[in-house]
């Protein structure tokens, strides 16, 4: 509980005897400290990201300031493929981008709901990966052929799909990767991770349609549970906080203790808060309910 509080990102993934954080904090020792209520901790790993961001954007601007105007797209450079096992992800939205950045794929390409990265766009982020193994996460079940076929396009390197269908299955797989084990492990590791995920989307309707046999207004939220409608709505907390329970009733292990909220790009801050309050009262005290601006478009 203490962690999301005093914290503005946390992740967590476990499986039988492990459980790994990632948390965003001001105070490293206090997460250390709670987290040390709980039991050992195996390793821990402290990266100043402000200090990082700050470099990042300095040498940004240098790059920006020593370039030629740049073209609209920024072509990735090709890499030597000198690492073991290098990620690619998918997603829309800085906050998940970044998001992902911060979990070890070496790049992200853009893509989601209706916008699916071509295979120019694949290949050049596998080519700018600096790995033997060069493992894609999809994130999408629409993107998930488009990935598939740049696998033998590339000779140099090898590409490997693990199929994640939505983002926090992505997520969950990303955070199940440890660097010392071998791909074969890691690969089974990281779908185990990603299986135990349910995942719920909020959208809205853009114009009067028929989506699934139910008649649907302009305008009206649609919840999705794992790609597929469940209701439709007009009130964006009650539609979440159902939607959610929904998800937790439904979920396999019926023990789903954590629960994330990815908020997108037209949700205010105040907002996302209010509604992951309304979501942590109807989950009641077994579930940690935290949230991450992904500044997505849907």
């Amino acid at each position: 509980g203490g962690m999301s509080e005093e914290s503005d990102c946390v992740v967590v993934v476990d499986d039988e005897e492990i459980i790994k954080v990632h948390v965003h904090t001001e105070n490293p020792g206090d997460a250390l400290q709670a987290g040390l209520e709980y039991g050992q901790l195996l390793t821990v790993k402290i990266e100043n990201m402000k200090e990082q961001h700050r470099k990042a954007a300095e040498e940004n601007q240098a790059q920006k300031a020593a370039a030629e105007p740049q073209p609209e797209k920024e072509r990735l450079e090709p890499q030597e493929p000198t690492e073991e096992m290098g990620f690619i992800s998918v997603a829309a939205g800085d906050g998940l981008k970044e998001l992902f950045l911060d979990l070890g794929c070496a790049n992200v390409v853009s893509g989601g709901q209706t916008m699916n990265p071509s295979t120019e766009d694949w290949l050049e982020a596998v080519l700018a990966t600096p790995a033997k193994k060069v493992f894609i996460l999809p994130n999408n079940k629409n993107i998930l052929m488009a990935a598939e076929q740049t696998v033998p396009l590339v000779t140099d390197r090898e590409v490997v799909v693990i199929p994640t269908r939505t983002i926090p299955q992505g997520l969950s797989a990303m955070l199940a990767f440890d660097p010392s084990l071998d791909r074969k492990q890691n690969m089974m590791n990281m779908v185990k991770a990603y299986e135990k995920v349910g995942t719920g989307s909020v959208t809205f309707a853009a114009r009067d349609s028929d989506y699934e046999g139910h008649n649907i207004k302009k305008g009206e939220l649609l919840a999705l549970e794992n790609g597929k409608l469940s209701f439709v709505d007009t009130d964006l907390k009650k539609t979440v906080v159902k939607l959610t329970h929904n998800l937790v009733r439904k979920s396999p292990n019926r023990d789903c203790n954590f629960v994330t909220l990815i908020h997108g790009e037209d949700v205010s801050a105040e907002e996302a808060e209010q509604i992951r309050a309304a979501v942590a009262e109807r989950l009641g005290d077994d579930a940690e309910v935290v949230l991450i601006e992904g500044k997505q478009p849907v």
